[in-house]
């Protein structure tokens, strides 16, 4: 693609998924106009990724609830909107039940619509950035220089937000090992991966949180055998990744109010995979149990090798007999992603290059998410997502980017001194905005709640 000319602004968005929506969302609903915002990234759509890796994941509905949506305002929220689309008061007794979940379909639609209608591609730049350096002037005025990935500088921004999203899929170190294998590796896959299950095929999949089980149900659904193999018991069902309160603002406000120690030490104890009660997986693997296309077990892989059905694992337990060897058609790891901030490049040269504050894997961030030494009042440099969860412990939800999203817009706007789109104006787009998405949505068939 070739290049085109520097584009310079008031705020850079580094990232074209959810993160940039929100953001430039709410910079357009304060009353920054279009010109004021770059977002840089290849997609032409901020749904893209997420959507791929839902699809390879066979997943349905969001784990979050009905506040989690990309309406400029909280209202409606998504039950009440798509209790209106769908005219059905079923959704909104269900949210407040807390036993809805949005669907993936109708929650890309709406993100498709807020974008296309706030002109969210207008404001890309279609190539990804590789650097950003600080730069002060004379009179001690900052900014940002951008770059691409072959050091062609692309832009300007007094304020820059680095969405970069998940960093890369984490493999358990011996099974990360045994894909270099040529012999084994299509065998070996992440859950977040494509993937496609033999009928008559015993599969392990480790884990047991949201991802484990939609897998789970996946090979079920295709008629494949199911060891879910986790190396310690299941815990309780929890239907967040954190506490239910650290989804509220106040919640939020509170754990921010700890030092940074005290709130690695708090994530430790309570961040942790969602292993939510949902009646439609659990009559499947009921189901599956019955049939004896179902098992459980605890136990870890410590060897892995060729075998008759395609691999032959060993796996050893701390809680009791080991399972030893297993004969099985592939192993699925539902591990996530790896959370260490040094895994994504521009964050890794960041770090180097500026002598960034690290706590382990993580970055020292402030509160409000910006990034020392670089990050001013007068022009900011925040990280949203997983990778400023010590800030925002839901940061990999739509919720926690959106939470940063807000407050970071909120400070470019103090900074710039903003004069403010007016409140009968904001309404007016927040109607038009509900009214453009429920029509949407009303197209989409109805998701199947599985609560």
């Amino acid at each position: 693609m070739p290049l085109e000319a520097p584009r310079d602004s008031t705020i850079a968005v580094v990232g074209d998924g959810f993160g940039s929506t929100l953001i430039h969302t709410t910079a357009m609903y304060l009353g920054f106009r279009p010109e004021d915002v770059t977002i840089y990234g290849p997609s032409t759509t901020p749904i893209g990724t997420y959507q791929q890796f839902a699809t390879n994941l066979g997943q349905t509905v969001l784990r979050s609830e009905s506040e989690s949506h990309f309406l400029p305002a909280d209202w409606p929220t998504f039950a009440q909107l798509n209790a209106y689309s769908h005219r059905d008061v079923r959704y909104l007794w269900r949210s407040i039940k807390r036993k809805y979940n949005p669907g993936v379909a109708e929650i890309m639609t709406q993100a498709t619509v807020v974008a296309r209608d706030l002109g969210w591609d207008a404001c890309r730049y279609p190539h990804r950035v590789g650097w950003l350096q600080r730069v002060t002037d004379g009179q001690g005025r900052r900014w940002f220089q951008l770059f691409d990935e072959q050091a062609n500088p692309i832009g300007r921004a007094k304020h820059v937000a680095l969405s970069l999203g998940h960093g890369p899929l984490a493999f358990p170190p011996l099974l990360a090992r045994a894909r270099e294998d040529p012999r084994i590796a299509d065998r070996i896959v992440q859950g977040y991966e494509a993937k496609q299950y033999l009928p008559q095929g015993r599969y392990v999949v480790l884990g047991a949180g949201i991802a484990s089980v939609n897998e789970w149900a996946n090979a079920l659904d295709a008629g494949a055998k199911v060891l879910a193999l986790t190396r310690n018991p299941i815990a309780e069902e929890q239907d967040l990744n954190v506490p239910r309160c650290l989804f509220e603002s106040r919640g939020i406000d509170a754990f921010q109010r700890l030092d940074f120690d005290q709130r690695i030490a708090y994530l430790g104890s309570v961040l942790r995979g969602t292993h939510p009660r949902r009646e439609g997986w659990k009559a499947k693997v009921q189901k599956g149990q019955a049939e004896g296309r179902f098992d459980a077990l605890i136990g870890e892989i410590d060897q892995i090798e060729p075998g008759p059905a395609g691999l032959r694992v060993h796996a050893t337990s701390q809680h009791g007999e080991d399972p030893g060897w297993l004969d099985v058609t592939g192993v699925v790891a539902a591990t996530g992603f790896d959370k260490n901030a040094l895994a994504i490049p521009l964050l890794r040269r960041l770090i180097e290059h500026y002598d960034i504050p690290m706590v382990g894997p993580r970055m020292r961030l402030e509160n409000d998410c910006g990034v020392p030494p670089l990050d001013h009042e007068d022009s900011r440099l925040m990280v949203m997502g997983l990778t400023a969860n010590a800030v925002v412990p839901n940061g990999d939800t739509i919720h926690g980017l959106k939470y940063a999203a807000r407050r970071f817009v909120a400070d470019c706007a103090r900074a710039e001194k903003l004069r403010q789109r007016s409140f009968p104006s904001r309404v007016r787009m927040q109607l038009h905005l509900t009214r453009r998405a429920a029509a949407a949505m009303k197209r989409v068939e109805k998701t199947t709640q599985l609560a």
